[in-house]
C-alpha cells in the first residue's frame, strides 16, 4: 500500500511493532519467557512509547475534529492507553523474575490488531482527509534515523537526521543540500529557535527574506509562515520548539467521548 511521504516513518514504526509482536507471542510459549518480555519491553520503551507520542501530538491533531475521523482516533487512543497498561502489567511480573504468557498473548494481540487498523483504515482515512500541501507540512520524520543519533546519518542526508524530546522540549536537527529544505509551513501552536549549525540558510517570512550563517540563530514567532532553503554549501540546523501536549479525548455530559 502506497503512503504519502510524511506517513511513510510511522508505516516504519509499524511494521518493527508487527515484527516485535509476532516474537512476544512466540515467545510466550518458549522456554524463555522472560527473557522474550524483557526484550518486548525494551523495544516498547525506546520504539512504541516515541511512536504513540508523535501519533497523538504530531499527527492526530490534524483530524481529530472531523467527524469522519473521529471514531477511529478515539479508538486509536485507546490502544494507546491499553498497550501501556498490559506493558506495566507485564513489566511488574517481570521484576519477580518470572513472565506471564496470557499478557504477553493479549498484548501481542492487541498490538498486531492496533497497527492494521491504522494501517488499512486510519492512515488511509487521513491521507483522504487531509490535502497534500498539510500533509507535507507535518512535522514528523522524513527518515528512520531521526532519534538514532545524527553520527549514524551520511553526510548528504537530507531532512531530519537526529532528533530527541524531553517532558518540555522538542529538538531536531536537519540538514539539507544546496536549495533543498522543507516545504513552507507554518507551526500555529509554538515559537521555534532555529540556530544554524553548518553552511547558510535563507530564511523567508511575511516579513521578507533573512540569510543566516553558521552560528546565527533565530526565533521564528508561532503562526508565522516560514519557507527554509539551504546556501551554496548545504545547512545543517537545529529546531527547536517546547513539546506540544498529547491529545486528549473530551467527554461530554453524557459521559461519552466527543
Amino acid at each position: 500500500m502506497k503512503r504519502h511521504t510524511a506517513l511513510i516513518p510511522l508505516s516504519h514504526d509499524h511494521h518493527h511493532a508487527l515484527v516485535a509482536a509476532r516474537r512476544l507471542r512466540r515467545g510466550a510459549d518458549s522456554a524463555e519467557p522472560a527473557k522474550e518480555a524483557a526484550a518486548f519491553l525494551s523495544f516498547f520503551a525506546t520504539e512504541t512509547v516515541p511512536h504513540f507520542r508523535e501519533e497523538e501530538e504530531l499527527l492526530f491533531p490534524h483530524v481529530v475534529n472531523r467527524e469522519e475521523a473521529r471514531e477511529l482516533i478515539i479508538a486509536a487512543l485507546l490502544d494507546h492507553q491499553r498497550l501501556h497498561a498490559f506493558a506495566a502489567q507485564l513489566s511488574a511480573v517481570l521484576r519477580s523474575g518470572r513472565a506471564d504468557p496470557v499478557v504477553m498473548h493479549a498484548l501481542a494481540e492487541l498490538l498486531e490488531a492496533h497497527v492494521r487498523r491504522e494501517e488499512q483504515e486510519l492512515f488511509p482515512l487521513i491521507e483522504r482527509l487531509l490535502t497534500g500541501e498539510a500533509l507535507d507540512g507535518l512535522e514528523l520524520r522524513e527518515n528512520d534515523a531521526i532519534g538514532r543519533g545524527a553520527e549514524t546519518v551520511p553526510s548528504e542526508a537530507s531532512g531530519p537526521i537526529w532528533g530527541a524530546s524531553s517532558e518540555e522540549l522538542n529538538a531536531t536537527l536537519l540538514s539539507w543540500n544546496d536549495g533543498e529544505g522543507p516545504p513552507e509551513h507554518v507551526n500555529d501552536e509554538r515559537d521555534v529557535l532555529m540556530v544554524v549549525l553548518h553552511g547558510s540558510v535563507t530564511l523567508r517570512t511575511e516579513e521578507g527574506a533573512r540569510e543566516l550563517s553558521t552560528g546565527e540563530s533565530v526565533i521564528i514567532p508561532k503562526g508565522q509562515r516560514r519557507k527554509i532553503t539551504a546556501g551554496p554549501d548545504g545547512a545543517r540546523y537545529m529546531s527547536v520548539h517546547r513539546r506540544r501536549g498529547p491529545l486528549q479525548m473530551g467527554f461530554g455530559h453524557s459521559g461519552r467521548p466527543r
